[in-house]
């Protein structure tokens, strides 16, 4: 979604529009499978990691490894 400039300003001009019209609260995370990936396998380098958990937030290496392998599966559309 971000990564050419066409795409960057719909996403710009989508959280101005959400600001305009009185949105006070929101939580952008630009995830992708790669990084999720490096992060269960060095979890030391990526200890501030957060990621949306169905209605929470957490640290994705706290998690256990199946539900790392779900959050990874839902980034790259692919199940392992």
């Amino acid at each position: 979604m971000v990564r050419d400039e066409i795409h960057r300003e719909k996403i710009k001009a989508l959280l101005r529009t959400y600001v305009d019209n009185g949105g006070t609260a929101l939580q952008v995370n630009i995830l992708d499978g790669d990084t999720l990936i490096e992060a269960q396998k060095n979890p030391s380098e990526y200890r501030h990691l957060l990621v949306r958990v169905t209605g929470y937030n957490a640290y994705f290496t706290s998690l256990g490894k199946e539900l790392q392998i779900e959050i990874i599966a839902r980034e790259i559309h692919n199940k392992f």
